[in-house]
């Protein structure tokens, strides 16, 4: 199974995919202001550029790929926002102190996670803050020979496990979880039913309008349907747990945490088996 993992500004699946990543860094600009700010697994950088925006005193994104951080730097970089190669789990490159450290949708793909929090506590002031984002072991598809079906990931964690992970390192942690709404399930579901409802009308049509001209697959007539039910920021709130049912289902993990624990226990990392 082959799954697109990041999606940057401009691709094809920007429209599908940016909406929950973007509604991450709009909540992470709430702690933003004035502070320093290092973005772990920074991608090509646009979410290093909506926190300056917010009034980040500085941003260092760093990724560890060469490519995407050429990206980065051609797009986005300026005078308080540069963009390093570094690797997320010992992160040589960069020096504190931070006043916010932001790791999303990447910590998942660390072979050793709890390196990354410890190197983040060692980097964050005495009033700093980290927040992390990673999937919901419980809503994405079960395991296959103990490992995430997504070949990305390293780990997905349960709420629990990935709570205990966290607070092994972190004496205050606040978790959160982004969900993804009701409006958007309905809407999704409405132009799967759409499809359905054209595809009996006429079948041999709709064959024809799937398959030719031989185009790229997101670019046939057919696939565009899906822009029916484009996600919108607004499709994916990041609130406390106990109100995920008013606005939605549970799909992401995000937390928030203060207060590093010194010391040299890596910690369990959970989630794999």
């Amino acid at each position: 199974m082959k799954t697109v993992e990041r999606a940057d500004p401009g691709q094809n699946q920007w429209t599908e995919l940016s909406a929950a990543h973007v509604a991450r860094y709009l909540k992470a600009s709430e702690f933003a202001s004035g502070r320093r700010v290092l973005d772990a697994g920074c991608g090509t950088g646009y979410g290093a550029s909506l926190l300056k925006m917010a009034g980040a005193e500085e941003v260092v994104g760093v990724d560890i790929d060469p490519e995407t951080i050429h990206s980065a730097n051609c797009q986005f970089a300026d005078a308080a926002v540069k963009f390093l190669v570094d690797d997320c789990e010992k992160l040589q490159q960069v020096s504190g102190p931070f006043g916010l450290i932001c790791c999303f949708e990447s910590i998942e793909h660390l072979a050793h996670p709890e390196r990354f929090l410890r190197r983040a506590g060692e980097l964050l002031s005495h009033d700093g803050v980290l927040l992390v984002s990673t999937p919901d072991r419980a809503a994405t598809p079960p395991f296959v020979d103990g490992r995430p079906r997504n070949p990305f990931h390293i780990y997905e964690w349960y709420r629990q496990e990935f709570e205990a992970l966290l607070a092994a390192h972190y004496s205050n942690v606040e978790m959160r979880v982004q969900v993804e709404s009701v409006a958007l399930s309905g809407r999704l579901q409405a132009v799967r039913t759409l499809r359905q409802g054209l595809m009996w009308s006429n079948p041999l049509s709709i064959l024809l309008w799937r398959k030719w001209p031989l185009a790229r697959r997101e670019n046939r007539s057919w696939k565009k349907l899906s822009g029916l039910a484009a996600p919108a920021i607004s499709d994916y709130p990041i609130v406390p747990l106990a109100l995920a049912p008013i606005f939605g289902t549970p799909w992401v993990h995000f937390a928030i945490c203060r207060r590093a624990i010194c010391g040299d226990d890596d910690g369990g990392v959970g989630g794999k088996t």
